[in-house]
């Protein structure tokens, strides 16, 4: 059993005057009704010291009757059920992606940092961007961190 009780008064207000509130003790109730509905298992609820932790849980099985529903699934999962999206990829690529592509096909050494210098952004977004690359199957790491390079897959990408 779940005991509804606001943890932080302060915000709770905040979010009432800003209308984000429909009814106090109503977002457990509708986590727990959607997952119903959507046939997931349901949710684990586990309040310990001064935390709180919500476990949502997924359908384990493919989404194979739902191919053309997919929507933003990542390539890996395109994949498993016979389906790619080079041709999407290709023309998706982003301003970002496309330079890191670019320097590395000049060095395939350098680091997501020596990347972010290189082209004018945050590390992080180059990291973000080099996942992309990797979801897409266009980039693979070898080696360490510290010692490894990077593969373009797709040499039609590369100059």
């Amino acid at each position: 059993m779940v005991i509804l009780k606001i943890r932080n008064k302060g915000i709770a207000n905040i979010f009432s005057q800003m209308g984000l509130v429909e009814a106090w003790g109503s977002g457990i109730k509708r986590i727990l009704n959607a997952a119903e509905e959507y046939g997931l298992p349901e949710p684990k609820f586990q309040e310990f010291d001064n935390m709180f932790r919500v476990e949502l849980f997924r359908n384990s099985f493919p989404m194979i009757n739902e191919k053309e529903n997919i929507g933003e699934a990542s390539e890996k999962h395109r994949r498993s059920i016979g389906e790619t999206s080079e041709v999407a990829w290709r023309t998706d690529l982003n301003d970002t992606q496309q330079k890191i592509i670019k320097l590395l096909s000049e060095d395939h050494q350098l680091s997501a940092v020596k990347l972010a210098e290189k082209i004018g952004v945050a590390s992080r977004n180059i990291e973000n961007n080099i996942k992309k690359l990797k979801e897409y199957g266009i980039l693979i790491r070898h080696g360490s961190p510290k010692n490894g390079y990077w593969e373009i897959v797709d040499k039609d990408l590369q100059e």
